[in-house]
């Protein structure tokens, strides 16, 4: 009776809204604190291209994090579909472990070394004063940010979405009043001591709710569970799937290189508005494929794909119709959205508006990619999708950036450039993952 109750949830389209709303809030909040430093310090534009390269910087690194992360996602939820409980805590012994000790090491290196960094990437020298001052405070207390998207995904897949959500939110709103306290005293470092600051709260916060939802101590006794095997299958897991999103913020430096290159630090501005806002097209997107991840991990677990296969169809209609629209509004309003941060150059405006333009078709194969990507990584299918990602990202991202929009090459489109061969990349890229998952091919790779 209780098998039948739990499978009739996890079928359930509105079971899946419901672990997709939190998400989508969490999502949503950390976007408008990413994004809330560019807007708060937005009259001092020099500091807005001194974070937005050092985020770009950051964003590699939090990869290593997020490839632990995924596998728990992953791996929890199959040994809860499977009543495994034994494995299961081990997952959350080695995971948290695993990031936390690389999240230290990367705060050393960024501590240590990101003026190479900034000269690698050609950030413009009036701005990298600024930039160190920045970098060094939020990348070398960067291991916070690992331990909270550890314990993050910890909640996230015993389906406590609403607990992580509302820590996010406080974590946000704390980092909004340090901003405005900080702000006309500290500029960009106040700015940086804020998010260092709120986050520490947060990992003290979502550490005691993971001991009081979960009842798994993983910080007094953190090696108690750990087993070589299960370090295994997270990394064999993780560890290709952190490797496509490795290659694809690697990629973005070089994009960002090409930008950097255009010599024109309101173009730079403008593709960080830009991301932004495509951030907000795919963010429903990335939230109910998140909590696609959780329910199909279970499904799967209990052996039942031909549901999983309908939650996935089902999923990917619900990301494609509202990507589809948030991107058709954002166009319309384009003027408006970039007048917010200060920009009033008409030619700045024309370019970021065709971007948002080239924005429907890229936020159209992106929704595409995230679903499949997310649903083959799942079923264990991790291999393909890896290769596929870093091919096309390289090959077609990075060198059409360059070709369409590097200064005095080829076309000579500058941003506008850019951004269709990001384009090209998500739409090729979309009908081949949609091809792949309907040869089938997948589920000879099931995980158990």
């Amino acid at each position: 009776m209780q098998k039948t109750t739990e499978y009739n949830k996890l079928i359930s389209f509105k079971h899946l809204i419901i672990l997709t709303i939190p998400i989508f809030f969490e999502l949503l909040l950390q976007i408008i604190v990413g994004y809330s430093d560019q807007i708060m310090i937005s009259s001092d534009q020099d500091a807005v291209t001194a974070i937005t390269n050092t985020n770009t910087i950051v964003n590699v690194f939090i990869i290593a994090f997020q490839v632990f992360s995924m596998g728990a996602i992953i791996l929890i939820g199959h040994y809860k579909g499977a009543k495994n409980y034994d494995k299961e805590k081990s997952v959350y012994s080695v995971a948290f472990v695993l990031s936390t000790g690389i999240g230290i090491l990367i705060s050393i290196i960024l501590l240590c070394f990101s003026q190479y960094f900034f000269k690698w990437i050609h950030l413009d020298p009036t701005c990298m004063d600024k930039g160190l001052t920045y970098i060094r405070i939020v990348g070398g207390c960067l291991f916070l940010q690992a331990i909270l998207t550890t314990i993050s995904a910890f909640l996230k897949s015993n389906s406590y979405m609403k607990d992580s959500t509302i820590i996010n939110a406080v974590v946000n709103v704390l980092n909004i009043i340090g901003n405005f306290i900080l702000i006309p005293h500290l500029g960009i470092m106040g700015v940086a001591i804020s998010s260092v600051v709120s986050r520490g709260i947060g990992v003290v916060i979502i550490s005691i709710v993971f001991l009081k939802r979960v009842k798994v101590n993983i910080f007094l006794h953190p090696f108690k569970d750990f087993h070589k095997s299960t370090l295994k299958k997270i990394l064999s897991i993780g560890g290709p799937s952190g490797g496509e999103a490795l290659s694809y913020n690697a990629s973005q430096i070089l994009i960002l290189f090409v930008v950097n290159s255009l010599g024109n630090k309101g173009v730079v501005n403008i593709k960080s508005y830009a991301s932004m806002f495509a951030m907000i097209s795919y963010m429903f997107t990335s939230a109910i494929s998140q909590a696609m991840q959780v329910v199909i991990g279970e499904l799967l677990g209990m052996g039942k794909v031909e549901e999983s296969k309908k939650k996935i169809y089902q999923t990917l209609l619900v990301s494609v119709v509202t990507t589809i629209v948030i991107s058709v509004i954002l166009f319309f309003i384009s003027d408006y959205a970039y007048g917010l941060f200060g920009i009033k150059d008409k030619e700045l405006l024309y370019i970021g508006k065709m971007v948002l333009l080239i924005e429907i078709a890229l936020e159209l194969g992106r929704a595409f990619n995230i679903v499949f990507v997310r649903a083959l990584q799942t079923s264990g299918d991790i291999a393909f999708p890896t290769i596929l990602s870093v091919i096309f990202c390289w090959g077609v991202a990075v060198l059409g950036s360059y070709l369409l929009g590097g200064k005095d090459v080829w076309l000579n489109l500058g941003l506008i450039g850019v951004w269709i061969a990001m384009a090209l990349d998500e739409c090729i890229r979309a009908v081949i993952f949609f091809i792949r998952f309907k040869s089938g091919a997948w589920e000879r790779k099931l995980i158990l």
